[in-house]
């Protein structure tokens, strides 16, 4: 009925268990914790920021709107030429 064999086979199983889950929880928390350093506005953004050149013709929140003119191609809509 209990033979050592399973008892040792019952005993690697669970402990195979125990430690994937405590892997599992280790990955979970490095992975918050890279998610909340950028949301804090460390020094990496910061730097990229300064590296990024500045635009003044686009638009605060980076989308670029576009209009379909006359002969069927998409165009920004500031560049757009309405004298055709």
């Amino acid at each position: 009925m209990f033979s050592l064999s399973k008892i040792v086979a019952l005993v690697a199983i669970l402990g195979a268990v125990w430690y994937g889950f405590k892997l599992i929880g280790r990955l979970d928390d490095a992975r918050k914790r890279k998610a909340e350093r950028p949301a804090r506005g460390g020094p990496a953004q910061a730097d990229s920021r300064r590296s990024a050149p500045s635009r003044a013709d686009e638009p605060a929140d980076g989308v670029l709107d576009l209009v379909k003119d006359e002969s069927g191609n998409y165009v920004a809509k500031d560049k757009r030429d309405d004298r055709l």
